[in-house]
């Protein structure tokens, strides 16, 4: 029996897109190639012909990481959460006041987040802001020291993250 149309997109996400794209993020934006590369490699021979559940795996990423991944795992694969970061207000600074970019988390799913700051004088700075920022609730506001001037600031600019809106990852002065 064939399945609509919906059904076969839903299932190809689920069963191959959603998991490629998981382990993906998991080694290049979460663990880094090395720690990921060395911990998955010592998964595969500890579990060689044996069979290993979810939470072998889950366990042996984070013993082998020395972190906890519980919010990802949450994220990725006990909810159906979306990931939506949002630039909400700027204020961009100048003279002696300091320049400041209020960021949200729209979505359920927490993720690490890259925000791509560009200066009056052209110069531009690249900040990773790492998961723990949304500790304490879905705003975060990252602040700048005084003497430089905002023009504009960009949310994932390297468009690795699985944000459902980018049509609230920029502002422009």
């Amino acid at each position: 029996m064939a399945l609509p149309p919906a059904e076969q997109h839903d299932l190809y996400w689920a069963a191959y897109f959603k998991p490629a794209l998981m382990l993906h993020l998991l080694r290049t934006e979460v663990l880094g190639p090395e720690t990921f590369d060395r911990a998955f490699s010592e998964y595969t021979k500890a579990w060689s012909f044996r069979h290993p559940g979810p939470a072998d795996f889950f366990r042996f990423m984070e013993d082998a990481s020395g972190e906890s991944l519980d919010w990802f795992w949450r994220g990725w694969l006990v909810t159906a959460s979306r990931l939506d970061h949002a630039i909400e207000a700027v204020y961009p600074g100048g003279g002696d006041a300091p320049a400041w970019v209020h960021v949200r988390s729209r979505g359920e799913m927490l993720m690490p987040a890259e925000l791509k700051l560009t200066f009056a004088d052209g110069a531009e700075e690249t900040v990773r802001l790492p998961v723990e920022m949304w500790r304490l609730g879905p705003d975060f506001v990252y602040r700048l020291p005084a003497g430089r001037t905002l023009v504009a600031a960009e949310l994932d600019p390297r468009r690795v993250f699985p944000d459902v809106d980018r049509s609230n990852d920029a502002w422009r002065r």
